[in-house]
């Protein structure tokens, strides 16, 4: 009776595995080069890049990366916000800068880093679009509570008129 209990248990539990169902599951996207994902994204736009390696010392097999942009005319207003972002901290392996008299941002990084630097620069984005999005919801509330409050204030005229 024990072992007929114990495969009902064992088929259950086969048959329902515990998946993780969350609001914020992320989606894994196919990996993309840095260079890819700063021209496609909406938020900036790509003005120069280079790359070189050292030649003085081959053994270091190393790629240096270094990627220029400016934030698109739409995103100008948040400006703050992005610099305040790259002001927080940087992971190792990726300066992001922003070049005041220039007014353009460099972003440096060795080419074995790029993973970082994508997962960096899209936490970024990710900031910035949820940023766009609450203030398109916090000025719809204030639109919807000065419309209330108008409603109320006709509402009061009629009755005390």
């Amino acid at each position: 009776m024990a072992s007929q209990l114990s495969t009902q248990q064992a088929s259950v539990q086969e048959s329902f595995t515990f998946q993780s169902v969350s609001k914020r599951s992320e989606f894994l996207a196919p990996a993309v080069s840095v260079t890819e994902m700063v021209r496609a994204c909406d938020m900036v736009d790509l003005t120069g890049q280079a790359s070189f390696n050292f030649p003085n010392f081959p053994e270091a097999n190393k790629s240096f990366q270094v990627l220029y942009f400016k934030l698109s005319s739409e995103f100008e207003s948040l400006k703050g916000l992005f610099n305040g972002l790259i002001s927080i901290g940087q992971p190792n392996g990726v300066i992001l800068e922003f070049q005041k008299d220039l007014n353009t941002y460099s972003l440096k990084f060795y080419t074995s880093n790029e993973n970082t630097v994508a997962g960096y620069f899209s936490k970024i984005s990710k900031v910035i679009s949820e940023e766009i999005r609450f203030k398109k919801i916090l000025k719809k509330v204030i639109e919807n509570q000065k419309s209330f409050e108008a409603e109320g204030q006709l509402l009061r005229n009629e009755i005390f008129a």
